[in-house]
C-alpha cells in the first residue's frame, strides 16, 4: 500500500513551478536576473517531467498487461 504523499512530491506541483517559472521569464516588468532565474527554473521543470514521464513509462511497459 502507498502512502499518501504531499502536493509538493507530485508532477503537478513541478508543472505549476515550472508554468510560474516561466511566466517570470517572459513577463517584461521583471529585471533581467529574474526573467533568466524563472527561464533556467522552467527548462529544469521540463526536463525534470520528461525525464519523470520516461519512468513511468519504463514502469508500465516492464510491468506488462
Amino acid at each position: 500500500m502507498t502512502g499518501k504523499r504531499a502536493f509538493a512530491e507530485t508532477p503537478a506541483y513541478v508543472v505549476l513551478l515550472g508554468i510560474s517559472g516561466l511566466w517570470g521569464a517572459v513577463s517584461s516588468g521583471y529585471p533581467l536576473y529574474t526573467r533568466v532565474f524563472g527561464g533556467v527554473l522552467g527548462a529544469l521543470c521540463a526536463g525534470f517531467l520528461i525525464v519523470e514521464l520516461v519512468k513511468r513509462r519504463r514502469k508500465r511497459v516492464a510491468a506488462g498487461p
